[in-house]
């Protein structure tokens, strides 16, 4: 026998775990749109002490802003516990951000950032929405190469900007 609620709460995972996704595509595609897909309009995000805590299309403008700077951006979502109630929910994601930046005339650098995203979710008009994030940074590193090396150019399809990232075109066929 097919137990229905279990059916319904693996589906708003899912949902859940997907939108989470689609926040780490928003990041790297720099797509803001995208990223305001993922929270609440009265959503509300606290980032800690190095930005201003704000609505969640605040901290997304905020954040590409930055993005649109560097070189590449590359995050990735593991270890995600999602709790439900009914069209509540919460989850604790740990995040793996790493950002790399123009240095100027001696190379680049990186940020590579560990982190865990804490959110509240609410089930608004048959979608998942962030309602309220605190972001607990964890870990936190820069490096410098020892020597300026080319592999910025190293891949012709690595981390784009929306409009030139061929995976759009891709999702667009489907």
């Amino acid at each position: 026998m097919i137990d229905e609620k279990k059916v319904q709460e693996l589906i708003d995972k899912e949902e859940i775990r997907d939108q989470i996704y689609t926040y780490c595509r928003a990041l790297d595609r720099i797509d803001n749109e995208l990223g305001y897909s993922v929270f609440a309009e009265d959503g509300h995000v606290n980032y800690g002490p190095t930005f201003p805590s704000g609505t969640g299309r605040e901290f997304i403008d905020m954040m590409l802003k930055q993005h649109r700077r560097m070189i590449s951006t590359h995050h990735i979502m593991t270890n995600i516990l999602i709790k439900l109630d009914g069209n509540r929910a919460s989850s604790e994601t740990y995040m793996y951000a790493a950002c790399k930046y123009h240095k100027g005339k001696t190379g680049s650098y990186t940020v590579e950032a560990r982190c865990r995203d804490i959110d509240r979710w609410e089930k608004r008009d048959g979608k998942w929405l962030i309602v309220d994030r605190v972001v607990a940074g964890d870990n936190t590193f820069l490096y410098f190469p020892e020597e300026k090396n080319d592999l910025e150019n190293y891949n012709t399809h690595r981390n784009t900007k929306r409009e030139e990232d061929h995976s759009y075109e891709v999702f667009k066929q489907i």
